[in-house]
């Protein structure tokens, strides 16, 4: 198989946006993939890390998903799922002996680790047309405490669509199995959500995922299919 991410497109399997009811809507966003000069960094962080490649599309999906459950309009959706592809492409830059460390990492290695976002916002800055988002993509491990980073934001100083990318990561980062841990139970990462809405996390964008994430779940259930 290719390691190119230009030859899988090619070949049919770019990543189709999940959870849109709107066609058109559902088109500009899997239209970015296409997008030069987004394609470009994706093709950068695929080759680096297919699995941050893989999680950055799915936290895209939930990111514009959370916009639908808050009523947000269909250009700060496909602005969230801008930010959601591109918000840890900073990671390109990380070392592979970070970024790749079958364990956890050290206070040093951490440290590294914490500098992804403004990795991210510069080459986003590279971007013209979608330059102005590069602060929503900073801020995305920024807390609502203000124990988060780079900049150590509080509350409403942090931009709404970055608050909303903080529980859409999360949850997908929780919910996924890596090398060094196994994924955690969706119920578990649930309560971890909530209980830390208010402190780590925005708790509308907060409320508005679970309900809406336990509602998708409740209509696959067996037998739920077809209503």
């Amino acid at each position: 198989m290719s390691n190119k991410l230009s030859d899988i497109l090619k070949g049919g399997h770019r990543p189709k946006a999940q959870f849109v009811e709107d066609k058109e809507l559902q088109r500009l966003m899997e239209a970015l993939n296409t997008h030069d000069a987004i394609n470009a960094l994706l093709q950068n962080l695929w080759e680096k890390d297919p699995y941050t490649y893989e999680h950055s599309h799915r936290v895209a999906d939930f990111a514009q998903w959370i916009g639908k459950s808050l009523g947000l309009s269909s250009q700060d959706r496909v602005e969230l799922y801008v930010c959601g592809l591109l918000h840890d492409i900073g990671k390109t830059v990380t070392p592979d002996s970070v970024l790749k460390k079958p364990g956890p990492l050290t206070p040093e290695e951490f440290s590294i680790m914490r500098e992804h976002p403004v990795h991210s916002e510069t080459l986003v800055k590279t971007v013209d047309d979608i330059a102005y988002l590069a602060p929503a993509i900073r801020a995305h491990h920024e807390r609502i405490d203000g124990k988060g980073y780079p900049d150590a934001l509080v509350g409403d100083a942090i931009p709404f669509l970055s608050r909303i990318l903080l529980v859409a990561d999360t949850f997908d980062a929780m919910t996924s199995t890596r090398v060094y841990r196994k994924e955690v139970d969706v119920s578990r990462t649930y309560d971890e959500l909530i209980r830390c809405s208010g402190t780590q996390f925005d708790p509308e964008a907060t409320r508005a995922f679970v309900a809406s994430h336990q509602k998708l779940l409740d209509g696959l259930k067996p037998g739920k299919l077809a209503a």
